[in-house]
């Protein structure tokens, strides 16, 4: 019994080995084809390019000129002060120069073509996509989930080139008890190959991944739901706009009029701008199916405490406001102990509400780092060695 035991041991450490062995491999040369082909991936937060991309679907993109776009593809077009949106092309013209296209496109699921057309000289288009990936790729982003798989590399590190003694084995650990491959003995090829496997998974968890959260606060007849990355908009890098959602409705039978206010408090010196629009309905992947307005446009928030009214509704609406925020390329301030807090204020029916995303700040120079990962992956196999040699020098000593 305790041979048929330590011999199915044998054989899941070595499964495990190869498994993360081949998963390095694919990653890597996924890696490699990211650079060679500029491919990158993109994942569908919301459902406006379903059933065709659903929602939480991970999509593999290659940027491609424009004069290349045809009606019918699926593209990601870049927006200034926006975040990027990805739709079906429904028209293809020619803009001001050779490169130019004026394209328009629109959602599988929006009943509308989007409200502008897109002047592009180059888009991503979707080379291909999996359903529901992009909720594994946010799991796997997740700072205790990546230290489990750290930990887990050094720990199949340390095992592969953990010095063994072919004469210390009994008799029975000679015998094939299965009829598949033996793990290493002392730094065997598949030790070597498993040094890639940490490696290439940082690699390819190195880019951060959008949390979108959404809170519901209530108070008496008002309600506010409140959508965006809180991390994100804490270290906002600049000239990349993060977007921040926020609904209003009201539960009142009778007759009246809720405000909608916006205050700004913290550290002008950061140069916040915003780009505000209003909606009768809840916005998807920057887009409005209803009626949509601009509340604010392009430029710098004011961060003075003053509520300033943005935009007004009966208690039988809703409104949902979309807030683009970034900061200026050249955005060189001195940074100080203040970052800025936005404050959406909903007043009517007696009641008043506040909705805010957080603190909102720039990307600190000692800010998160998106190699972390790979170097964690680097400092798990040097760790595994180091054990692995120490472990090696001890019974040398004691032989």
């Amino acid at each position: 019994m305790s041979r048929r035991v330590h011999g199915v041991g044998r054989f899941l450490c070595g499964a495990m080995l190869n498994l993360a062995a081949v998963g390095g491999i694919i990653c890597l040369v996924l890696v490699g084809l990211a650079f060679v082909f500029d491919t990158t991936l993109i994942m569908f937060k919301t459902g406006s390019m379903s059933p065709t991309i659903p929602a939480g679907s991970l999509s593999l993109v290659r940027e491609i000129p424009a004069t290349e776009i045809k009606v019918g593809d699926v593209v990601t077009v870049e927006r200034p002060a926006a975040l990027p949106i990805t739709h079906r092309v429904t028209s293809v013209a020619d803009g001001s120069t050779s490169t130019e296209r004026i394209i328009t496109m629109k959602g599988d699921a929006n009943e509308a073509e989007d409200p502008f057309p897109y002047a592009v000289n180059t888009v991503r288009t979707v080379l291909a996509s999996v359903p529901n990936l992009a909720y594994g790729v946010v799991w796997l982003s997740n700072p205790w989930v990546m230290a489990v798989l750290t930990l887990g590399a050094s720990a199949l590190v340390t095992w592969a080139f953990w010095p063994r003694d072919p004469s210390d084995l009994g008799a029975y650990e000679q015998e094939a008890l299965l009829p598949l491959p033996e793990p290493p003995g002392n730094g065997s090829q598949s030790g070597l190959t498993l040094l890639i496997a940490p490696l290439a998974f940082g690699l390819a968890l190195a880019s951060p991944t959008p949390a979108v959260t959404e809170d519901v606060i209530t108070s008496g007849h008002l309600k506010m739901i409140s959508i965006g990355d809180q991390a994100a908009m804490a270290r906002l890098a600049p000239g990349e706009p993060v977007q921040w959602q926020v609904g209003v409705s009201a539960a009142e039978s009778e007759p009246g009029e809720v405000r909608i206010q916006l205050r700004g408090d913290g550290n002008a010196g950061l140069g916040l701008n915003a780009i505000i629009r209003s909606c009768d309905r809840r916005w998807v992947e920057g887009d409005c199916e209803g009626e949509a307005d601009q509340v604010h446009s392009p430029g710098p928030i004011a961060v003075d405490g003053t509520k300033r009214q943005l935009t007004a509704m009966s208690v039988a609406e809703e409104r949902w406001l979309l807030f683009d925020l970034w900061l200026p390329r050249n955005n060189a301030a001195e940074r100080t102990e203040k970052s800025v807090r936005l404050q959406v204020h909903a007043t009517g029916s007696g009641d008043d509400v506040t909705a805010s995303p957080g603190p909102i700040d720039s990307l600190a120079a000692t800010g998160a780092n998106p190699l972390l990962p790979l170097l964690a992956a680097a400092l798990s196999i040097g760790f595994g060695l180091a054990l692995a040699g120490f472990a090696k020098q001890w019974r040398k000593r004691n032989r």
